[in-house]
């Protein structure tokens, strides 16, 4: 059989071929809806527990589903990184970011947006030129752009960590760390931290759930941070009660359906930016 190595029989797989075209097809609607606007950024209001007032948001890819609403479909993350799209889609994302900031700055309002980096983003070898490009053509205002950086994704080489996060701190960019005590070393790796150019620290909502009956885990997370001259957000807060615990406890910012879901940039300005006056910078 031309071609075959000696002493070698090659069999066809349906299935390989069948999965290989479905991901063909797969990558094919996304890449449609990427370019008939089918992707949308969505803000979700960050409070201010010192004043109780909107103080920055974080910004939520969505989907428009035939039904004409707008959603975030539970697997639709894992089939962009199945199909090798999540560095092209996240760099949409960091654009359309760059561009809602870039109008309200035209306005005077310096309000920040906190736009999440995927591993594979974070590790792209073009990422941190292609975000220093967006931000010198967009003239994003120093602090206004914060880059959410999940811990979940294991910062396993602090060094090239460092070597990535630094030039774009560097250009005014604040880093958050996300999701932070749910990756696989967690605590472990606070050994490493202080060299990494963090300014944030996000808690998850599985340990705000356990608020107010259960804050061993929070209280510790805020001990950390404090020790660290982190800011704090929490995230996924969801009753008042949660709400006055965290605000007893001294953190910063706070998230979650107590207070708004995530909406359109039009409505998250007309609902908490539509005075237009100039917000300070952080």
């Amino acid at each position: 059989m031309a071609g075959c190595p000696p002493n070698q029989i090659e069999f066809f797989d349906p299935a390989q071929m069948e999965a290989a075209q479905q991901r063909l097809s797969e990558e094919s609607d996304l890449l449609a809806a990427l370019e008939n606007n089918q992707f949308a950024i969505w803000l979700q209001p960050q409070v201010d527990t010192a004043t109780d007032k909107v103080c920055s948001a974080e910004v939520l890819l969505r989907q428009k589903q035939p039904n004409g609403e707008w959603e975030l479909p539970a697997d639709l993350i894992e089939r962009i990184e199945a199909c090798g799209l999540i560095v092209a889609v996240g760099y949409w994302v960091l654009e359309e970011s760059c561009r809602q900031l870039a109008a309200w700055q035209h306005k005077g309002i310096m309000m920040p947006l906190s736009v999440n980096l995927s591993a594979l983003q974070l590790l792209h070898q073009n990422m941190v030129s292609d975000l220093l490009r967006l931000m010198k053509r967009y003239r994003i205002a120093t602090g206004t752009l914060i880059l959410e950086v999940t811990e979940s994704h294991r910062i396993d080489d602090p060094k090239a960590a460092v070597d990535i996060l630094r030039p774009l701190r560097e250009a005014g960019v604040r880093v958050a760390l996300d999701d932070f005590g749910m990756g696989y070393a967690g605590l472990l790796q606070l050994q490493h931290m202080k060299s990494l150019p963090v300014d944030i620290l996000k808690i998850d909502k599985a340990f705000i759930d356990l608020l107010p009956d259960d804050s061993s885990m929070v209280s510790a997370i805020i001990q950390l941070a404090r020790s660290l001259d982190l800011e704090i957000v929490a995230e996924g807060v969801e009753n008042q009660a949660q709400y006055e615990w965290l605000k007893a406890a001294g953190v910063e910012s706070v998230q979650g359906y107590l207070f708004a879901r995530a909406v359109q940039p039009d409505v998250f300005e007309q609902d908490y930016l539509s005075d237009s006056r100039p917000h300070e910078s952080p």
